[in-house]
């Protein structure tokens, strides 16, 4: 039975996604950052960088605040694994925004998980 529900939430989850995000004229693309490598003579982290783009997703605006003399945005994004190659995201990922013909670089600050026996949606608060 729980089989049978997570597998209906994730083919719901995968449907609305995808009609929710063709019908918004906005885009992302998701930057999954794996393998991090410390070089200790330059200083410098290096990743291994897989990207994910021109993916068509809901997008939720927040919030705009002055933050130190500039704005800052706040905004939800909802994904399907699949979008991500199954994925889990980190907080080391990034965020790219395209809209209103320009593309902004996030922060994802939250992530929530939806699941049961396998994951089918979440949901990244971005700020940028």
């Amino acid at each position: 039975m729980a089989g049978a529900l997570d597998t209906a939430f994730k083919a719901i989850a995968k449907t609305v996604v995808a009609d929710l995000g063709t019908a918004l004229d906005t885009s992302i693309t998701y930057t999954r950052k794996a393998s991090p490598s410390y070089d200790v003579d330059t200083g410098a982290l290096t990743t291994t960088d897989t990207t994910y783009s021109s993916l068509k997703v809901p997008i939720e605006f927040v919030d705009a605040e002055e933050e130190e003399g500039r704005e800052e945005r706040k905004a939800r994004v909802y994904l399907t694994p699949d979008l991500i190659g199954n994925n889990q995201p980190t907080f080391e990922d990034t965020v790219t925004l395209t809209y209103a013909g320009s593309a902004r670089t996030a922060q994802i600050t939250d992530i929530r998980t939806f699941q049961g026996g396998q994951k089918y949606l979440y949901i990244l608060l971005v700020r940028f």
